[in-house]
Protein backbone atom coordinates (compact mmCIF):
# COMPACT_ATOMS: atom_id res chain seq x y z
CA UNK A 1 0.00 0.00 0.00
CA UNK A 2 1.16 3.54 -0.79
CA UNK A 3 1.14 5.46 2.49
CA UNK A 4 2.17 8.81 0.98
CA UNK A 5 -1.40 10.01 0.70
CA UNK A 6 -2.01 9.29 4.39
CA UNK A 7 1.21 10.99 5.40
CA UNK A 8 0.22 14.05 3.36
CA UNK A 9 -3.21 14.07 4.96
CA UNK A 10 -1.84 13.92 8.51
CA UNK A 11 0.74 16.62 7.84
CA UNK A 12 -1.50 19.11 6.06
CA UNK A 13 -5.03 18.66 7.36
CA UNK A 14 -5.74 19.39 11.00
CA UNK A 15 -8.66 17.53 12.46
CA UNK A 16 -11.72 19.73 12.06
CA UNK A 17 -14.69 19.90 14.43
CA UNK A 18 -17.90 18.64 12.90
CA UNK A 19 -20.61 21.17 12.15
CA UNK A 20 -24.28 20.46 11.73
CA UNK A 21 -23.67 20.38 7.98
CA UNK A 22 -21.18 17.53 8.42
CA UNK A 23 -23.52 15.28 10.38
CA UNK A 24 -25.84 12.96 8.51
CA UNK A 25 -28.93 10.89 9.10
CA UNK A 26 -28.82 7.23 8.11
CA UNK A 27 -31.10 8.04 5.19
CA UNK A 28 -28.63 10.64 3.95
CA UNK A 29 -25.76 8.18 4.19
CA UNK A 30 -27.75 5.65 2.19
CA UNK A 31 -28.40 8.33 -0.39
CA UNK A 32 -24.66 9.02 -0.69
CA UNK A 33 -23.99 5.32 -1.18
CA UNK A 34 -26.70 5.06 -3.84
CA UNK A 35 -25.26 8.07 -5.67
CA UNK A 36 -21.83 6.43 -5.75
CA UNK A 37 -23.33 3.16 -6.98
CA UNK A 38 -25.23 5.00 -9.71
CA UNK A 39 -22.12 6.92 -10.71
CA UNK A 40 -19.95 3.81 -11.02
CA UNK A 41 -22.55 1.95 -13.08
CA UNK A 42 -21.71 4.07 -16.11
CA UNK A 43 -18.07 4.82 -15.33
CA UNK A 44 -15.15 3.09 -17.07
CA UNK A 45 -12.58 1.19 -15.06
CA UNK A 46 -9.48 3.35 -14.65
CA UNK A 47 -5.85 2.70 -13.97
CA UNK A 48 -4.45 5.53 -11.85
CA UNK A 49 -0.72 5.83 -11.40
CA UNK A 50 -0.65 7.62 -8.09
CA UNK A 51 1.84 10.41 -7.57
CA UNK A 52 2.31 12.92 -4.78
CA UNK A 53 0.82 15.66 -6.98
CA UNK A 54 -2.31 13.63 -7.76
CA UNK A 55 -2.88 12.66 -4.17
CA UNK A 56 -2.43 16.21 -2.93
CA UNK A 57 -4.73 17.56 -5.64
CA UNK A 58 -7.51 15.07 -4.88
CA UNK A 59 -7.37 15.83 -1.18
CA UNK A 60 -7.24 19.60 -1.70
CA UNK A 61 -10.22 19.83 -4.03
CA UNK A 62 -12.29 17.49 -1.88
CA UNK A 63 -11.54 19.51 1.24
CA UNK A 64 -12.37 22.76 -0.56
CA UNK A 65 -15.57 21.29 -2.02
CA UNK A 66 -16.73 20.22 1.44
CA UNK A 67 -16.06 23.69 2.88
CA UNK A 68 -17.76 25.39 -0.06
CA UNK A 69 -20.77 23.10 0.18
CA UNK A 70 -21.11 23.73 3.92
CA UNK A 71 -20.99 27.50 3.43
CA UNK A 72 -23.63 27.35 0.68
CA UNK A 73 -25.84 25.18 2.91
CA UNK A 74 -25.51 27.72 5.71
CA UNK A 75 -26.47 30.56 3.36
CA UNK A 76 -29.50 28.65 2.08
CA UNK A 77 -30.91 27.86 5.52
CA UNK A 78 -34.56 28.74 6.03
CA UNK A 79 -34.46 29.43 9.77
CA UNK A 80 -33.77 32.12 12.32
CA UNK A 81 -30.12 30.98 12.29
CA UNK A 82 -29.66 31.92 8.65
CA UNK A 83 -27.27 34.83 8.12
CA UNK A 84 -29.91 36.48 5.95
CA UNK A 85 -32.28 36.43 8.95
CA UNK A 86 -29.78 38.22 11.18
CA UNK A 87 -30.27 41.92 11.88
CA UNK A 88 -28.20 44.78 13.18
CA UNK A 89 -29.19 48.19 14.50
CA UNK A 90 -27.86 51.32 12.80
CA UNK A 91 -28.05 54.98 13.76
CA UNK A 92 -28.63 57.83 11.33
CA UNK A 93 -26.25 59.95 13.44
CA UNK A 94 -23.38 57.79 14.71
CA UNK A 95 -21.63 60.82 16.22
CA UNK A 96 -24.60 61.27 18.57
CA UNK A 97 -25.92 57.72 19.07
CA UNK A 98 -24.41 54.26 18.71
CA UNK A 99 -26.50 51.12 18.98
CA UNK A 100 -26.33 47.35 18.72
CA UNK A 101 -28.66 44.38 19.15
CA UNK A 102 -27.76 42.23 22.18
CA UNK A 103 -30.45 39.54 21.91
CA UNK A 104 -31.25 36.84 19.38
CA UNK A 105 -34.95 37.34 20.06
CA UNK A 106 -35.82 40.14 17.66
CA UNK A 107 -39.43 40.18 18.87
CA UNK A 108 -38.23 42.04 21.99
CA UNK A 109 -36.77 44.92 19.99
CA UNK A 110 -38.59 48.23 20.45
CA UNK A 111 -40.10 49.82 17.38
CA UNK A 112 -37.49 51.84 15.52
CA UNK A 113 -37.14 54.89 17.81
CA UNK A 114 -36.01 58.49 17.41
CA UNK A 115 -33.43 59.50 20.05
CA UNK A 116 -31.99 62.94 20.72
CA UNK A 117 -29.29 63.49 23.35
CA UNK A 118 -29.76 66.62 25.46
CA UNK A 119 -26.67 66.16 27.63
CA UNK A 120 -24.45 63.30 28.67
CA UNK A 121 -24.05 61.78 32.10
CA UNK A 122 -20.90 63.04 33.81
CA UNK A 123 -18.47 61.70 36.37
CA UNK A 124 -17.36 63.22 39.66
CA UNK A 125 -13.92 64.80 39.54
CA UNK A 126 -11.84 65.87 42.55
CA UNK A 127 -8.70 67.98 42.23
CA UNK A 128 -6.30 68.33 45.15
CA UNK A 129 -3.89 71.03 46.18
CA UNK A 130 -0.98 71.86 43.90
CA UNK A 131 2.56 71.62 45.26
CA UNK A 132 6.09 71.95 43.98
CA UNK A 133 7.27 68.53 42.81
CA UNK A 134 10.51 68.55 44.72
CA UNK A 135 8.98 70.01 47.86
CA UNK A 136 8.45 67.98 51.02
CA UNK A 137 5.32 68.16 53.14
CA UNK A 138 4.07 65.35 55.37
CA UNK A 139 6.46 63.69 57.75
CA UNK A 140 7.47 60.07 57.34
CA UNK A 141 5.02 57.56 58.78
CA UNK A 142 1.85 55.54 58.16
CA UNK A 143 -1.27 57.46 57.10
CA UNK A 144 -4.71 55.87 57.26
CA UNK A 145 -7.79 57.02 55.38
CA UNK A 146 -11.19 55.75 54.28
CA UNK A 147 -12.72 55.98 50.82
CA UNK A 148 -16.50 55.81 50.42
CA UNK A 149 -17.67 54.90 46.89
CA UNK A 150 -21.46 54.91 46.62
CA UNK A 151 -22.58 52.51 49.39
CA UNK A 152 -19.18 50.83 49.88
CA UNK A 153 -16.30 51.86 52.13
CA UNK A 154 -12.63 50.93 51.84
CA UNK A 155 -9.91 51.45 54.43
CA UNK A 156 -6.38 52.26 53.28
CA UNK A 157 -3.03 52.89 54.91
CA UNK A 158 -0.17 54.48 53.02
CA UNK A 159 3.44 54.73 54.15
CA UNK A 160 5.49 57.82 53.42
CA UNK A 161 9.20 57.27 53.65
CA UNK A 162 11.63 59.80 55.00
CA UNK A 163 12.55 62.66 52.65
CA UNK A 164 9.91 61.67 50.05
CA UNK A 165 8.96 64.69 47.90
CA UNK A 166 5.46 65.61 46.68
CA UNK A 167 5.89 64.00 43.25
CA UNK A 168 6.91 60.66 44.78
CA UNK A 169 4.06 60.76 47.33
CA UNK A 170 1.37 61.68 44.82
CA UNK A 171 2.50 59.21 42.15
CA UNK A 172 2.68 56.42 44.71
CA UNK A 173 -0.71 57.32 46.21
CA UNK A 174 -2.38 57.41 42.78
CA UNK A 175 -0.92 54.03 41.88
CA UNK A 176 -2.06 52.68 45.25
CA UNK A 177 -5.67 53.80 44.68
CA UNK A 178 -5.78 52.55 41.09
CA UNK A 179 -4.52 49.09 41.99
CA UNK A 180 -7.31 48.73 44.56
CA UNK A 181 -9.90 48.78 41.70
CA UNK A 182 -12.63 50.48 43.73
CA UNK A 183 -14.16 52.42 40.84
CA UNK A 184 -11.84 55.43 40.95
CA UNK A 185 -9.04 56.59 38.67
CA UNK A 186 -6.34 58.71 40.29
CA UNK A 187 -3.84 60.59 38.16
CA UNK A 188 -0.92 62.90 39.05
CA UNK A 189 -1.29 66.03 36.93
CA UNK A 190 1.33 68.68 36.14
CA UNK A 191 -0.15 71.94 34.90
CA UNK A 192 3.24 73.62 35.02
CA UNK A 193 6.79 72.39 34.70
CA UNK A 194 7.53 72.26 38.40
CA UNK A 195 4.17 71.69 40.14
CA UNK A 196 1.97 68.65 40.63
CA UNK A 197 -1.53 67.84 41.92
CA UNK A 198 -3.83 64.81 42.21
CA UNK A 199 -6.88 64.36 39.99
CA UNK A 200 -9.36 61.69 41.08
CA UNK A 201 -12.32 60.71 38.88
CA UNK A 202 -15.14 58.23 39.37
CA UNK A 203 -15.57 55.46 36.82
CA UNK A 204 -19.34 55.74 37.25
CA UNK A 205 -21.48 58.53 35.88
CA UNK A 206 -24.66 60.10 37.19
CA UNK A 207 -25.95 60.26 40.73
CA UNK A 208 -29.26 58.73 41.83
CA UNK A 209 -29.78 61.30 44.63
CA UNK A 210 -27.77 64.21 43.21
CA UNK A 211 -24.97 63.74 45.76
CA UNK A 212 -21.33 62.86 45.36
CA UNK A 213 -20.27 59.41 44.24
CA UNK A 214 -17.17 59.19 46.41
CA UNK A 215 -15.44 60.92 49.33
CA UNK A 216 -12.29 60.60 51.44
CA UNK A 217 -11.84 60.76 55.20
CA UNK A 218 -8.69 60.78 57.32
CA UNK A 219 -8.36 58.23 60.10
CA UNK A 220 -5.99 58.14 63.05
CA UNK A 221 -2.51 57.16 61.92
CA UNK A 222 1.13 57.32 62.79
CA UNK A 223 1.94 60.50 60.88
CA UNK A 224 4.79 62.38 62.42
CA UNK A 225 3.04 65.75 62.70
CA UNK A 226 -0.58 64.60 63.17
CA UNK A 227 -1.79 65.92 59.84
CA UNK A 228 -3.97 63.64 57.67
CA UNK A 229 -3.05 62.83 54.09
CA UNK A 230 -6.59 63.55 52.83
CA UNK A 231 -6.79 67.02 54.28
CA UNK A 232 -3.19 67.88 53.41
CA UNK A 233 -3.57 67.09 49.71
CA UNK A 234 -7.21 68.29 49.71
CA UNK A 235 -8.45 65.05 48.13
CA UNK A 236 -12.11 65.91 48.84
CA UNK A 237 -12.09 69.02 46.66
CA UNK A 238 -14.92 68.41 44.17
CA UNK A 239 -14.45 70.37 40.93
CA UNK A 240 -17.07 68.55 38.84
CA UNK A 241 -20.18 66.96 40.28
CA UNK A 242 -21.81 63.87 38.73
CA UNK A 243 -24.97 64.34 36.70
CA UNK A 244 -27.38 62.04 34.90
CA UNK A 245 -27.86 61.93 31.15
CA UNK A 246 -30.93 63.50 29.57
CA UNK A 247 -32.33 62.39 26.23
CA UNK A 248 -35.56 62.42 24.25
CA UNK A 249 -37.14 59.11 23.25
CA UNK A 250 -39.69 59.70 20.48
CA UNK A 251 -40.12 63.22 21.85
CA UNK A 252 -40.47 62.19 25.51
CA UNK A 253 -37.69 63.38 27.86
CA UNK A 254 -35.99 60.68 29.93
CA UNK A 255 -32.96 60.41 32.21
CA UNK A 256 -30.42 57.70 32.88
CA UNK A 257 -27.37 57.41 35.15
CA UNK A 258 -25.14 56.06 32.39
CA UNK A 259 -24.43 57.05 28.81
CA UNK A 260 -25.06 53.42 27.80
CA UNK A 261 -28.28 51.59 28.55
CA UNK A 262 -30.20 48.52 27.33
CA UNK A 263 -33.86 48.56 26.30
CA UNK A 264 -36.02 45.48 26.59
CA UNK A 265 -32.92 43.35 27.17
CA UNK A 266 -32.42 43.50 23.41
CA UNK A 267 -31.17 46.91 22.23
CA UNK A 268 -28.07 48.60 23.63
CA UNK A 269 -27.87 52.36 23.11
CA UNK A 270 -24.69 54.40 23.65
CA UNK A 271 -24.87 58.20 23.75
CA UNK A 272 -21.77 60.02 22.53
CA UNK A 273 -22.64 63.71 22.21
CA UNK A 274 -25.63 66.11 22.37
CA UNK A 275 -27.43 66.49 19.04
CA UNK A 276 -29.42 69.20 17.33
CA UNK A 277 -31.78 66.66 15.78
CA UNK A 278 -32.99 63.21 16.78
CA UNK A 279 -31.17 60.19 15.41
CA UNK A 280 -33.24 57.46 13.77
CA UNK A 281 -32.52 53.90 14.93
CA UNK A 282 -33.22 51.31 12.21
CA UNK A 283 -32.95 47.52 11.93
CA UNK A 284 -31.30 46.26 8.77
CA UNK A 285 -29.80 42.95 7.54
CA UNK A 286 -26.50 42.18 9.23
CA UNK A 287 -24.19 42.82 6.29
CA UNK A 288 -21.12 41.87 8.34
CA UNK A 289 -22.34 38.31 8.87
CA UNK A 290 -23.49 38.05 5.26
CA UNK A 291 -20.09 39.19 3.99
CA UNK A 292 -18.44 36.69 6.35
CA UNK A 293 -20.47 33.94 4.68
CA UNK A 294 -19.62 35.21 1.20
CA UNK A 295 -15.95 35.36 2.19
CA UNK A 296 -16.22 31.66 3.08
CA UNK A 297 -17.43 30.94 -0.45
CA UNK A 298 -14.56 32.93 -1.94
CA UNK A 299 -11.93 31.27 0.26
CA UNK A 300 -13.09 27.75 -0.61
CA UNK A 301 -13.56 28.53 -4.30
CA UNK A 302 -10.10 30.08 -4.54
CA UNK A 303 -8.61 26.98 -2.92
CA UNK A 304 -10.19 24.91 -5.70
CA UNK A 305 -8.76 27.25 -8.31
CA UNK A 306 -5.29 27.46 -6.75
CA UNK A 307 -5.07 23.68 -6.32
CA UNK A 308 -6.13 23.14 -9.93
CA UNK A 309 -3.67 25.72 -11.27
CA UNK A 310 -0.82 24.24 -9.22
CA UNK A 311 -1.67 20.72 -10.37
CA UNK A 312 -1.96 21.87 -13.99
CA UNK A 313 1.40 23.65 -13.84
CA UNK A 314 3.12 20.62 -12.33
CA UNK A 315 1.60 17.92 -14.54
CA UNK A 316 0.66 19.78 -17.72
CA UNK A 317 -2.93 18.54 -17.40
CA UNK A 318 -5.63 20.98 -18.53
CA UNK A 319 -7.52 22.75 -15.70
CA UNK A 320 -10.77 20.86 -16.27
CA UNK A 321 -12.28 21.74 -12.91
CA UNK A 322 -11.83 25.50 -13.40
CA UNK A 323 -13.50 25.37 -16.80
CA UNK A 324 -16.46 23.51 -15.35
CA UNK A 325 -16.95 26.11 -12.61
CA UNK A 326 -16.50 28.97 -15.09
CA UNK A 327 -19.20 27.52 -17.32
CA UNK A 328 -21.45 27.12 -14.30
CA UNK A 329 -20.91 30.74 -13.14
CA UNK A 330 -20.98 32.41 -16.57
CA UNK A 331 -24.79 32.92 -16.72
CA UNK A 332 -24.62 34.76 -13.38
CA UNK A 333 -21.72 37.09 -14.26
CA UNK A 334 -23.73 40.33 -14.11
CA UNK A 335 -25.41 39.41 -10.80
CA UNK A 336 -22.06 38.44 -9.28
CA UNK A 337 -20.47 41.70 -10.40
CA UNK A 338 -23.31 43.82 -9.02
CA UNK A 339 -22.76 42.07 -5.65
CA UNK A 340 -19.05 42.91 -5.72
CA UNK A 341 -17.77 39.48 -6.85
CA UNK A 342 -15.37 39.48 -9.81
CA UNK A 343 -12.60 37.23 -11.14
CA UNK A 344 -8.92 37.89 -11.86
CA UNK A 345 -6.85 36.56 -14.76
CA UNK A 346 -6.18 33.29 -12.92
CA UNK A 347 -9.87 32.67 -12.31
CA UNK A 348 -9.75 33.51 -8.60
CA UNK A 349 -12.69 35.31 -6.98
CA UNK A 350 -12.29 38.84 -5.62
CA UNK A 351 -14.70 40.70 -3.35
CA UNK A 352 -15.44 44.41 -3.27
CA UNK A 353 -16.69 44.70 0.31
CA UNK A 354 -18.40 48.08 -0.19
CA UNK A 355 -20.48 46.74 -3.08
CA UNK A 356 -21.09 43.50 -1.20
CA UNK A 357 -22.30 45.38 1.89
CA UNK A 358 -24.73 47.43 -0.18
CA UNK A 359 -25.96 44.28 -1.96
CA UNK A 360 -26.49 42.64 1.44
CA UNK A 361 -28.58 45.60 2.65
CA UNK A 362 -30.59 45.73 -0.59
CA UNK A 363 -31.34 41.98 -0.53
CA UNK A 364 -29.47 41.30 -3.77
CA UNK A 365 -26.94 39.04 -2.06
CA UNK A 366 -29.72 36.84 -0.71
CA UNK A 367 -31.21 36.58 -4.19
CA UNK A 368 -27.83 35.54 -5.54
CA UNK A 369 -26.84 32.81 -3.03
CA UNK A 370 -29.76 32.49 -0.60
CA UNK A 371 -32.38 29.79 -0.09
CA UNK A 372 -34.19 30.31 -3.42
CA UNK A 373 -31.02 30.80 -5.47
CA UNK A 374 -30.53 28.67 -8.58
CA UNK A 375 -26.80 29.45 -8.41
CA UNK A 376 -26.61 28.06 -4.87
CA UNK A 377 -28.30 24.83 -5.95
CA UNK A 378 -26.07 24.41 -9.00
CA UNK A 379 -22.89 25.02 -7.00
CA UNK A 380 -23.90 22.56 -4.29
CA UNK A 381 -24.69 19.92 -6.91
CA UNK A 382 -21.26 20.41 -8.46
CA UNK A 383 -19.61 20.21 -5.06
CA UNK A 384 -21.35 16.89 -4.36
CA UNK A 385 -19.84 15.47 -7.53
CA UNK A 386 -16.35 16.54 -6.43
CA UNK A 387 -16.85 15.21 -2.91
CA UNK A 388 -18.00 11.83 -4.21
CA UNK A 389 -15.23 11.39 -6.74
CA UNK A 390 -12.33 13.87 -6.71
CA UNK A 391 -10.26 11.34 -8.66
CA UNK A 392 -12.31 12.26 -11.73
CA UNK A 393 -10.05 15.32 -12.11
CA UNK A 394 -6.66 13.59 -12.16
CA UNK A 395 -4.92 11.99 -15.11
CA UNK A 396 -5.68 8.28 -15.56
CA UNK A 397 -5.91 5.58 -18.17
CA UNK A 398 -9.09 3.77 -19.15
CA UNK A 399 -8.85 0.00 -18.73
CA UNK A 400 -12.33 -0.98 -19.85
CA UNK A 401 -15.77 0.43 -20.47
CA UNK A 402 -18.95 -0.88 -18.85
CA UNK A 403 -20.76 -3.65 -20.68
CA UNK A 404 -24.12 -2.12 -21.37
CA UNK A 405 -25.38 -5.47 -22.61
CA UNK A 406 -25.48 -6.71 -19.03
CA UNK A 407 -27.46 -5.41 -16.03
CA UNK A 408 -25.69 -2.36 -14.54
CA UNK A 409 -23.52 -3.04 -11.53
CA UNK A 410 -22.13 -0.31 -9.30
CA UNK A 411 -19.60 -0.26 -6.51
CA UNK A 412 -20.54 1.66 -3.37
CA UNK A 413 -17.01 2.18 -2.07
CA UNK A 414 -15.00 2.58 -5.25
CA UNK A 415 -14.22 6.27 -4.61
CA UNK A 416 -12.86 5.54 -1.15
CA UNK A 417 -10.05 3.57 -2.74
CA UNK A 418 -8.07 6.82 -2.96
CA UNK A 419 -9.69 9.64 -1.02
CA UNK A 420 -13.27 8.96 0.03
CA UNK A 421 -12.67 7.93 3.64
CA UNK A 422 -9.88 10.31 4.59
CA UNK A 423 -12.07 12.94 6.22
CA UNK A 424 -13.37 12.48 9.72
CA UNK A 425 -16.06 15.11 9.08
CA UNK A 426 -17.49 13.61 5.91
CA UNK A 427 -19.01 10.18 5.38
Amino acid sequence: MDYNVYNYFVGNYAQKPATKYDTHKSSELRSVMKNIVKMTQSSPVYLVRLSQAKQEYALNIKDAAISLSNTLSMLSEDSADSVFSQKKAVSSDEAQIGTRIVSDDYSQLPEEPLIRVNHLATTQVNAGNEYYMTGKGLAAGTYRFRVSVCDDSYDFQYNIRKDANHREVMEGLCDFINKAKIGLTATPVSRSADKIMMRIESNMTGSPDGGNLFSFMDRAGDGGDGRGIVSYYNMNNVVSRPSSASFEWNGETKETLSNTFVLGRSLEVSMYAPGDQAAQISYVPDSDKIIEGISGIIKSYNKLVDSTNDYSSETGQSPKLIREYQNLLKPYASELESCGITFDEKGRMKLDESLAAQAALDGDMEKLVGRDSALNRRLRKKNEEIKLNPMDYVEKKIVSYPDYGKPPKGYAYITSLYSGMLFNYYC
